[in-house]
């Protein structure tokens, strides 16, 4: 566990890497963690949804946290996904989370139904009750999609609820409001959706971003960049790197790992396999890859 200070940055997401029987692939998670880190990555953030977790045994899911926080050891913080089947299935998960070692845990709501705002409430009151942990909420769109006055309500009545990544239909918007309405009750806001939208986000206050680590370097140099107070700088990578980040396919996103030479294939555990992408999106990669492949900072040794 890292020492308590705000969390802030980029908290890159690892995928699950599978062997091609769909076995959990140890040794490329390793590699994987070691890189998220090495890239410049200020947070580790596992197993949630790029990495599958939906497809995921508790089993695994209590493997991958484990063997997080002994291969990051205590270089940058660790978020541990909890979303679960129920309220009992997700704080079983949070408890293992914080025996392990986790420095904070991020869930959305159960997701074995539909459920109602009331509902909401009290899972994020338990979860916060069950461990001695910051709790991320992941405001995810659709039917587990929060509005910001009961986000910000949740902040104030549940003392470690403290982050909130903000993933809904407005995003942007929703961040500020959040950091508005909630104050000092809440200590930030990340956002999602592959970092597309990171240069608003900053503008607008928000702690950081959790993307797929697969492109962690060049996150990370964009973030740092706009805390060192180079906007220009950070925004000329930006802008070279967000036609590839139009591209954010689960088996792209392996696949990236891939060719980095991170992983040892692009498996993934059914029924999240299909669709692929065709040749003709294939070709568009490629290219946009090539164009921005001098940004890479880290390399295979």
């Amino acid at each position: 566990m890292t020492q308590n200070k705000p969390f802030r940055g980029i908290y890159g997401i690892p995928p699950t890497p599978l062997n091609e029987d769909e076995t959990l692939d140890r040794k490329s998670l390793e590699s994987v963690l070691h890189f998220t880190v090495e890239a410049g990555c200020h947070g580790v953030v596992m197993p949630v949804m790029v990495s599958e977790f939906q497809v995921l045994t508790d089993d695994e899911r209590k493997e991958i946290v484990e063997t997080t926080v002994k291969v990051v050891a205590g270089r940058v913080p660790v978020v541990a996904g909890v979303t679960g089947l129920a309220n009992a299935h997700s704080i079983g998960l949070a408890r293992h989370a914080q025996d392990a070692g986790a420095d904070a845990v991020i869930a959305m709501p159960p997701h074995s139904k539909p459920t109602t705002e009331s509902e909401v409430l009290r899972f994020f009151h338990e979860l916060g009750a069950a461990v001695d942990l910051p709790v991320f909420v992941q405001n995810f769109g659709g039917a587990y999609a929060m509005p910001t006055d009961t986000l910000a309500q949740l902040a104030h009545d549940v003392p470690n609820l403290s982050y909130v990544k903000e993933e809904g239909s407005e995003p942007l918007q929703a961040a500020t409001r959040i950091i508005e309405k909630a104050g000092d009750d809440i200590l930030g806001v990340m956002g999602g959706f592959g970092a597309r939208m990171l240069m608003d986000e900053w503008r607008r206050g928000e702690a950081g971003n959790m993307p797929s680590s697969h492109y962690g370097d060049v996150h990370a140099n964009i973030w740092n960049l706009l805390e060192d107070g180079d906007e220009d700088g950070a925004r000329t990578i930006y802008e070279r790197i967000l036609p590839l980040l139009l591209h954010d396919d689960l088996f792209v996103l392996k696949e990236i790992f891939v060719r980095r030479g991170i992983i040892a294939n692009s498996t993934m555990r059914s029924p999240y396999g299909l669709p692929k992408p065709d040749q003709k999106a294939w070709d568009e990669i490629d290219h946009l890859y090539d164009r921005v492949s001098d940004l890479f900072t880290w390399k295979k040794s």
